[in-house]
Parts: structure tokens; C-alpha cells; sequence
């Protein structure tokens, strides 16, 4: 029973001894995890508004460190001109991190209870860290940064420049100067307000810093001055030949023929008449070329004018008319359709002085070997023909001549021929239209090989149209 007693006794003592040990083992856990808080931050401490909680200061600072190397300042112009992205860190070096750090970690440990790790409450530390940061150093960070490397680059401003073959407008170079002490000013006061790191720092957008070129490529005046050049190339001169050839000059050509040159904002054009003659005589090559064309009346109203070649020993073509035409409707920036003048006075003093082709008439082609017959305005009838032999110089004389003599059932007669023709109707001297038995084809480039002796070969069927139809004093017009 005693020995019961002293058992009961034993268990009430150590009862009562556990929950002390309870008490004292939680008092060295908590005495612990405070002591631990003496060299690190309290859980959820933020420093300029980064999360150094449980961390060493050495750590926090890292921490604001890695912070400060990933955030950028960043500086344009309101016309959307980006003068540059800056790093914080050019702004707040690395060695400023660990002090901050300190003093964060001194203000918490002064005001801090031994309880104070398990209370959630705000515990953000702020400071100005670039405070003290002058206009001056920001100045200097922002030149020593936009322009490493390229150095300073001036804005060149759009222009125009006179081709070979027109004009072309050079774009505006933009360069990298900004106006410096406005931008420092205004980002300096920026930084000088920075507490929080937790968002980045305000992009920082200014009026007027970036140094723009004067003009662009699409700036008013220049604008004006393509409009001005365009309205002297881009005009309308066409020329008439009337001999089914027209030719309508390309702005390359105004280019070439004219003198272009820019004083200021303003074009000059002017035509040069001897570049303009120049060109002339190449489109006269061209367009005019093959000899000499006269030009005869016509009694139809929609064919008013016959046009013939009449021989390669001169140009009736007026060129220096022709020069000044074209001269002046450069010169007027108005243009034209002009039709060249051509002078006939040395083809009509010698033949068909005052003469006037009526409806009735026959028209043969030598270049394309073709013969169309009139008969009161209209076509009578077209044929392929032969004419002269061009190798043998047997050619058939162009002209505008007149049926002076035809025969039916004949003997052509010459130093080595001796041909019977059914049809024979004679125009200029010896030579003639006849129809030529001894030829199967007619036409293309026939003549040039095996041609006539100067007479026009004409099939049988046609021949004998032609003869029932014409009669002396018809005309027959060769070109």
C-alpha cells in the first residue's frame, strides 16, 4: 500500500514536469527563430519595393542589385522619335545596393520585437536612393551612352536630286542629337524621385529634344518642288508626222533636252534649243526617214492629203521650225500635238507646180511592194506588184507622176528583153504599168533580187482593170 502511494506521488510530479519542459522547449524554439531574425529581414520585407524578406543584407542587396541591372529608364520624343533605353544601373551603381540594404536593415532591427517574425504587418522600407543625383551626372550618363560607338550624328534633311533621267527625292536622315540639358533636367527629377523599383521607372516623353531634319520626303516643300518638276516633265508633246507616224516625247527626253537645275526650294527648267535640235534629227530618223516626203492635195474629205516619198537627197522636213515649236511648248508648260511643216519647193518648181491630186488615182508602195487604184474616192481595187530590181539598180523612181500613154496587145522593147505584155500604160518615160506573164508571185521582197527594169509588174486580172479604168492624165503616185 505505502509502496502504491509513493507510485501515485512519482506520476503527479511528472506530470506536472512535462508541461514545463513543453514550455521551455517552445520558449527555445521561439528564442531561436528570433535570434535568427537578428541577422536577416522579417518575412515580407521590402526594400524600394523589392522582397528582401528572409534574406541576409548581403543577400538583399544582391537582390536589389539583380533589380537594378534589369530595369531601364527610357527617354523619347512625343513624335514617337525613341532617343534611347537607358540602364538604372548607369544611375545607381552596384556598390549603392549594399548600404541600402544596411540602412533598411538597421531601421527594421530598431523598431523590431522579439515576436515580430510571425505578425504579418507592412514592413517596406523607402528611400531616394538617387537623391543626390545632379543634372550634371545625369547629363553625362546620356551623352557617354548615346553616342558610344557612332558618336554624334547630325539630321540631314530630304532633298531632291536631278537625274539622268528625271529627278528622285533623297529621304531624311535622322540622326541621333536631342537637345541634352532639357532631357537631363527632366529625367534627373525623375530619378531623383524613385523609391519603389517594383514597377520599373515611368518612361520619361518630352516635347521637342529630339533634333528632327528640316524637311522629310513628305515635308510641304517638298512636295512643292516635286510637283513643280513634275508638271515641266510630265507634259504632253506629241508630234504628227502625217505620215502615219506620230511620237509623243517621254519624260526621259524633256529630261535630255532640257536644263534642270534647284536654288533653294524652287525648280528651273528651261529648254535647251540646240539639245532640242538635236533630238529632232534623231526623231526625224525615226519617224521621217527614208527620203523626202511631199505633200499633195486630195479632193475627199476624210483623206485631205496624199504624202509621198520623192527621192533621198534632202529633208523637207523643218527642223529648226520644228525645234522652236517644241522649244516653246516646254517653255509654256503647256504642250501640244504639233504637226511638223514640210517644204516642197524644190520638188514642185521642177514638176506638178500647182498641181491638185483629185479622186482618181493609183498609189504604189515600194517599201511594201502594194498597189491601191481610186476610182471617185474610193478603192478600186489592191494588188501585190513587182517593181524594179534594186540589186541590178533598176529602181523605180518615186514621184508623183501622170498616165501619159497606154496600148493594149504590145511589144516591150529593150537592150535584153523583148516582151509581148497585153496591157501597157506608161508614166514616167520608159517605165510603166504592165502585166507580166512570166511571174507567178508578186509582192514582199521580190524586187529586191529579181525586180523589174524599172516598170511596175502588175497581175494579168488587176492589169486589165486598171487599163478599161484610167487614162491619160490620171495620176500615179510612187513612194
Amino acid at each position: 500500500m505505502e509502496q502504491t502511494k509513493q507510485q501515485n506521488k512519482g506520476l503527479r510530479r511528472f506530470l506536472w514536469i512535462l508541461p514545463l519542459l513543453g514550455l521551455l522547449a517552445l520558449a527555445l524554439a521561439v528564442w531561436v527563430v528570433s535570434e535568427r531574425y537578428t541577422s536577416q529581414f522579417l518575412p515580407g520585407t521590402k526594400v524600394l519595393g523589392v522582397d528582401c524578406g528572409n534574406r541576409t543584407v548581403e543577400q538583399a542587396a544582391e537582390e536589389l542589385s539583380r533589380t537594378v541591372q534589369s530595369t531601364e529608364v527610357s527617354l523619347g520624343d512625343a513624335s514617337g522619335i525613341e532617343i534611347g533605353r537607358f540602364p538604372l544601373s548607369a544611375f545607381l551603381p552596384e556598390e549603392r545596393m549594399k548600404p541600402l540594404a544596411q540602412d533598411a536593415f538597421a531601421r527594421q532591427r530598431a523598431g523590431a520585437k522579439w515576436y515580430d517574425w510571425f505578425m504579418e504587418e507592412d514592413r517596406s522600407f523607402r528611400d531616394r536612393p538617387m537623391a543626390g543625383l545632379t543634372d550634371d551626372d545625369v547629363s553625362d550618363v546620356l551623352e557617354e551612352l548615346r553616342f558610344a560607338g557612332e558618336g554624334r550624328v547630325a539630321p540631314q534633311s530630304a532633298y531632291v536630286e536631278i537625274t539622268d533621267t528625271g529627278y528622285r527625292v533623297v529621304d531624311a536622315v535622322p540622326g541621333n542629337l536631342f537637345n541634352v540639358a532639357v532631357c537631363a533636367r527632366a529625367l534627373g527629377e525623375t530619378l531623383r524621385g524613385v523609391d519603389d523599383l517594383s514597377d520599373g521607372i515611368p518612361a520619361v516623353i518630352l516635347d521637342g529634344v529630339a533634333v528632327q531634319p528640316a524637311a522629310t520626303a513628305e515635308s510641304e516643300s517638298i512636295r512643292r518642288l516635286t510637283d513643280e518638276l513634275d508638271e515641266y516633265l510630265d507634259q504632253t508633246v506629241t508630234l504628227d508626222f502625217e505620215n502615219g507616224n506620230t511620237c509623243t516625247l517621254t519624260s526621259e527626253q524633256i529630261r535630255s533636252v532640257s536644263d534642270i537645275s534647284l536654288a533653294g526650294h524652287m525648280a528651273i527648267c528651261r529648254p535647251d534649243r540646240e539639245k532640242i535640235r538635236a533630238l529632232v534629227e534623231e526623231l526625224v530618223n525615226d519617224y521621217a526617214s527614208d527620203g523626202v516626203f511631199a505633200k499633195f492635195l486630195h479632193a475627199s474629205e476624210t483623206r485631205p492629203y496624199v504624202y509621198y516619198r520623192v527621192g533621198d537627197t534632202g529633208w523637207i522636213l523643218d527642223r529648226e521650225e520644228l525645234t522652236d515649236r517644241i522649244a516653246a511648248a516646254l517653255d509654256s508648260r503647256e504642250g501640244g500635238v504639233f504637226t511638223p511643216k514640210y517644204d516642197c519647193t524644190w520638188y514642185w518648181k521642177a514638176y506638178y507646180k500647182g498641181y491638185r491630186v483629185g479622186d482618181t488615182y493609183i498609189e504604189i508602195s515600194l517599201d511594201n511592194q502594194y498597189m491601191w487604184c481610186y476610182l471617185d474616192g474610193k478603192l478600186l481595187l489592191e494588188t501585190p506588184v513587182v517593181t524594179g530590181d534594186m540589186a541590178k539598180r533598176n529602181d523605180t523612181r518615186r514621184g508623183c507622176f501622170k498616165i501619159y500613154y497606154k496600148k493594149a496587145d504590145t511589144i516591150l522593147r529593150g537592150p535584153t528583153w523583148n516582151d509581148h505584155v497585153d496591157y501597157w500604160m506608161a508614166f514616167d518615160g520608159q517605165i510603166g504599168l504592165h502585166d507580166s506573164s512570166w511571174r507567178d508571185e508578186y509582192g514582199e521582197d521580190i524586187y529586191l533580187s529579181d525586180g523589174s527594169h524599172g516598170c511596175v509588174n502588175t497581175p494579168l486580172d488587176a492589169m486589165k482593170t486598171i487599163y478599161e479604168t484610167y487614162h491619160n492624165g490620171d495620176f500615179v503616185i510612187v513612194y
